[in-house]
């Protein structure tokens, strides 16, 4: 983590209850900016993959249950097309 201008700024973070999130552009590489796209991955074996936009909207998200990489891969990738 990394402090920008007062507030913490990070790509990827662990969370309470084996969570795990992590920001990415829509190429799929890490990044702190927004637009990006949030993939939270619970330890129940749940990913939930969203679309945050410039002004921290979110038009898109879907939940995978137990999901492969492949389909965490498309659902980034459907992501990437609402930012």
């Amino acid at each position: 983590m990394e402090r920008v201008n007062g507030t913490d700024q990070f790509y990827s973070r662990m969370m309470s209850g084996g969570q795990v999130e992590l920001f990415v552009d829509r190429n799929g590489q890490p990044t702190t900016s927004r637009p990006h796209v949030h993939v939270v991955h619970h330890g129940s074996g749940r990913v939930d993959v969203v679309a945050t936009n410039a002004t921290g909207g979110h038009p898109w998200r879907t939940q995978l249950n137990n999901p492969s990489g492949n389909d965490v891969n498309r659902a980034i990738q459907d992501a990437g097309q609402h930012l």
